[in-house]
């Protein structure tokens, strides 16, 4: 679970305005025709909950709009699972 600086789980704030990067979620590298590649899930808010977006080279590669923290959760660690298979370490 996600939890806030005194322990309590974080739920999305009330928003009005742009998403606002909560965490990272996972970090992983893999080198592709000589050159390392890195790849990273953030967590931001969003209008209807979370958001989750996966980054590789700095360049946002896919990203999904979640309504609960759990599902939110569930969805990287099933990207992540993916990618590691792929790969990834």
């Amino acid at each position: 679970m996600l939890r806030g600086m005194a322990g309590d789980l974080l739920h999305p704030p009330a928003q009005d305005n742009d998403p606002l990067l909560v965490g990272e979620l996972f970090r992983l590298h893999r080198t592709r025709c000589g050159q390392q590649l890195e790849a990273a899930c953030h967590l931001l808010t969003h209008d209807l909950g979370w958001e989750i977006r996966l980054d590789v080279a700095g360049s946002v590669q896919r990203a999904e709009v979640c309504r609960s923290q759990d599902t939110a959760l569930e969805t990287s660690a099933q990207w992540k699972t993916a990618m590691i298979e792929q790969g990834w370490a």
